[in-house]
């Protein structure tokens, strides 16, 4: 018995597939981080919503509308 071991793809075309999957997703992922990703700035931001949002809400907690 003779095994012939048939690619479908080369196995030089498949690493570069490689190379180019994993720069595209490190790119992709620096990208998000730099856009949405934490920093101090950001932080500031969400702390200052979040104090506006508390400053609003003086209503009495037995005023609340009820969400079943």
């Amino acid at each position: 018995m003779n095994t012939v071991l048939t690619a479908i793809v080369s196995p030089a075309v498949a690493g570069v597939m490689l190379v180019v999957i994993l720069a595209g997703g490190s790119l992709m992922y620096h990208i998000i981080q730099k856009k949405y990703g934490y920093t101090p700035e950001r932080q500031k931001e969400l702390d200052e919503v979040q104090e506006g949002k508390a400053s609003e809400d003086t209503s009495h907690h037995s005023c609340e509308k009820k969400r079943y």
